[in-house]
């Protein structure tokens, strides 16, 4: 007979202790609906995880998206967690967690659109680079002039790349301008000591070495300035102390022509010097305290040194001053350049077709292409005579009076009879079509845009490649 143990007889005994064995004894009939229960709790916890992994995974797929400025990757991933929102299961609390991330997808939107124009610049770039190469296959190149066509459609990616020729201009100019100022500084003996010659053939070498830097003009204006200041320094030099023992107090007119920051160090040597004179020399017998005129004959020669110093750094300062006015004219004209060859927004063709269509919630295609084409023409004008006003001869040159400005250059019209397909760029790019020639539209209204960007077949060079070649203006300017 089995033996129990006096404490566990005690238990028994204890009403709390009976309890629970009436409540397990109850717990074994109810088994089954305790198992069931728990399949089920388990069952919706499997469901809630897999919905927390749906999210999860579709939210980062949409991060991912926005990383690599792909929007359409993150309006995939948006939609997606919109239909989990709308599952039989969410409870209230997930509802609002997937709004949650919706909404954080949606805050990236703007950024990976930016992004994304970043990107395709960045490809327009690489694919220019790469047809640079001269072994390049016929096809692959033809193939990346149709890509680099297709991303010039894209506005915001064009204006971008734009804005990257011009940073990368802009870095190549001021190494351009490091080089030629050290050019200046290691020639400028050459330049006055070619002066105070009157060698002019030197100075038509040392010209035509400043033409190799682009700053011709600088030189000839440093040049002209240095001949002011040589010419001055002779008079002042024949009329020293040292060359006729007597005063000389004609320094106050070059030390006037001296920039104002320039003149407080120069004019107080000179002051100096006029209170020694005044001291020293007597007038009236025209002879010196000798102890004075030393001292004098000192200070004038400080006086000298500080004023040509001064002169050196004011042509200097001239040269500077005119290779930036330079620059910013080539810096502005090369913008506006540049502006020529982009496309026409589809919301600047949208308020056009708003005057001109018959219907403008339903406009045909031909009222499309005639929105576009006057939008380019009206823009071409505008670029070329603001060009104009910034450089008259320039403008005449490449693109003709101001009554031809219209027109296309014989190579245009050239390069249209030798590939006909190309009348909708020329019509976009100049308002007219030579006689004989049609435009054959695609079907969604483009023109395709190969001839605008196809630089080969570019009608104008640019001012900064006119102006450092010195190439003629090419051909004459004709209506066809």
């Amino acid at each position: 007979m089995a033996k129990f143990s006096q404490t566990f007889l005690q238990g028994l005994l204890q009403p709390s202790y009976q309890q629970g064995l009436f409540e397990a004894a109850r717990g074994l009939g109810q088994t089954p609906a305790i198992m069931d229960l728990e399949q089920k709790r388990l069952e919706k916890k499997a469901k809630e995880s897999e919905l927390l992994d749906k999210m999860i995974t579709t939210s980062s797929q949409g991060i991912a998206g926005a990383q690599q400025g792909d929007v359409s990757a993150i309006t995939r991933q948006i939609g997606e967690l919109q239909k989990l929102m709308l599952g039989p299961d969410v409870t209230a609390d997930q509802k609002r967690e997937i709004a949650s991330q919706i909404q954080q997808l949606q805050r990236m939107v703007p950024g990976a659109q930016q992004t994304a124009t970043t990107n395709k610049s960045q490809a327009i770039v690489r694919a220019e680079e790469a047809l640079k190469d001269p072994t390049l296959d016929v096809t692959v190149r033809q193939a990346l002039e149709q890509r680099i066509a297709e991303m010039k459609k894209d506005p915001d990616a064009f204006e971008k790349y734009n804005q990257y020729k011009i940073n990368r201009w802009k870095t190549e100019k001021a190494q351009q301008e490091m080089e030629s100022e050290a050019w200046l500084q290691s020639n400028n003996s050459s330049i006055v000591k070619a002066i105070q010659e009157s060698d002019l053939d030197k100075l038509d070498e040392l010209g035509a070495e400043a033409a190799k830097q682009n700053s011709y003009e600088a030189f000839q204006q440093f040049v002209t300035t240095t001949t002011q200041n040589v010419k001055t320094r002779d008079y002042l030099e024949q009329r020293s102390i040292e060359k006729t023992n007597k005063p000389n107090l004609n320094y106050q007119d070059a030390i006037d022509k001296l920039p104002e920051e320039l003149r407080a160090t120069v004019q107080a040597r000179f002051d100096a010097y006029k209170q020694v004179v005044n001291e020293g020399w007597n007038q009236e017998t025209k002879t010196w305290n000798e102890a004075l005129r030393v001292r004098a004959k000192t200070l004038e020669t400080q006086l000298q040194d500080s004023l040509y110093r001064m002169q050196d750094t004011a042509a200097l300062t001239d040269y500077r001053s005119t290779n930036a006015a330079r620059l910013a004219k080539e810096e502005t004209i090369q913008k506006l350049e540049l502006q020529l060859e982009e496309p026409i927004r589809d919301i600047d063709i949208t308020r056009r077709l708003n005057l001109i269509a018959k219907d403008p919630e339903k406009p045909t295609l031909s009222e499309k292409e005639t929105a576009e084409i006057q939008l380019q023409r009206e823009r071409r004008n505008s670029i070329i005579n603001s060009i104009r006003v910034i450089d008259s001869e320039y403008a005449e040159t490449t693109y003709g009076s101001k009554d031809d400005q219209n027109k296309a250059p014989d190579d245009a019209i050239k390069a249209l009879e030798q590939n006909p397909s190309l009348a909708g760029d020329f019509l976009k790019k100049y308002g007219y079509l030579p006689e004989g020639f049609e435009v054959t539209s695609t079907e969604d209204g483009a023109f395709g845009g190969k001839y605008m960007s196809s630089e080969h077949l570019k009608p104008e060079k640019s001012y900064l490649e006119r102006v450092r070649s010195k190439i003629n203006p090419m051909g004459t300017y004709t209506n066809g």
